[in-house]
């Protein structure tokens, strides 16, 4: 007996380095190794947001998002370098390999689960209506009209709703939350839909020019987008979400830039 599970041993051994030999040679690198390997962490983040995401009077990426992306590249022992995305170019950067991470003010959903993973959330959020001071619409029911005119990014949740509730309004494209508030400011718009933290902020730093309504249209888990099938990875980054929440560190970045707790967010997890 002794002599067979000497053999079995020695086989078992063999199975455990071929395995290796074999994953190597197919060039499967965990993405978290192959990060600290390059010494940075290259992110996705939309700076046109704030305070989520957005450029400081130097131009170096501020805000929410962005502290995020430096709480994990410190962890990882690396540097994090910023890729400038939006709704439409967010999960295109992923699946291309630009970037490694996403930190874009996205929702994750099951649509884009299919080609993407997600982490746990890391802020929950809402829609929220923004109309230009002095228009009439309080709800989106109002909206489903011809001569309205809503504002919205490609690819969003704001525009999913714009389609589904107000199929007769007029939509406008642009590219980022800061062309929608332009948009507003200037007349060409109506209201525009995004989610609450960049709505109500918005209308507070406008000086009465945007009105932020009061009603949330859906009740979102803001994600990290990540690389398709890389389980380790996104275990790891959920482990990284859990504890930052867990120790009070998401809870005082929070009111760093809202000025409130996200007393809200508890039941998320």
């Amino acid at each position: 007996m002794k002599k067979y599970a000497g053999v079995l041993v020695v086989l078992c051994m063999m199975i455990v380095v071929l395995s290796g030999c074999s994953r190597t040679s197919a060039g499967e690198v965990p993405s978290i190794d192959r990060i600290k390997d390059s010494g940075k962490l290259r992110v996705g983040v939309a700076l046109s947001g704030p305070p989520i995401g957005f450029r400081d009077d130097t131009g170096a990426p501020r805000g929410y998002d962005v502290d995020w992306a430096h709480k994990m590249a410190e962890i990882l022992g690396v540097q994090a370098e910023f890729v400038d995305v939006d709704g439409d170019t967010r999960i295109s950067a992923l699946i291309s390999g630009r970037v490694d991470v996403v930190f874009a003010n996205m929702t994750g959903n099951l649509a884009r689960a299919q080609i993407i993973d997600f982490s746990i959330p890391y802020l929950k959020c809402g829609i929220k209506m923004l109309a230009r001071a002095g228009v009439p619409y309080k709800d989106i029911a109002d909206l489903n009209d011809p001569k309205v005119k809503i504002v919205v990014g490609r690819g969003t949740t704001g525009e999913d709703l714009a389609l589904e509730f107000a199929p007769k309004a007029e939509i406008i494209y642009v590219p980022n939350f800061t062309d929608q508030i332009l948009q507003l400011r200037q007349g060409k718009a109506d209201v525009a839909f995004e989610d609450n933290t960049i709505v109500d902020y918005a209308a507070k730093e406008s000086g009465g020019a945007l009105e932020a309504r009061e009603k949330l249209y859906t009740s979102d888990p803001i994600c990290i987008g990540l690389p398709k099938g890389d389980i380790e990875f996104v275990r790891w980054v959920d482990m990284f979400v859990s504890w930052q929440i867990t120790q009070g560190w998401q809870a005082e970045t929070y009111q760093k830039w809202w000025g409130v707790p996200p007393g809200e967010m508890k039941s998320l997890w």
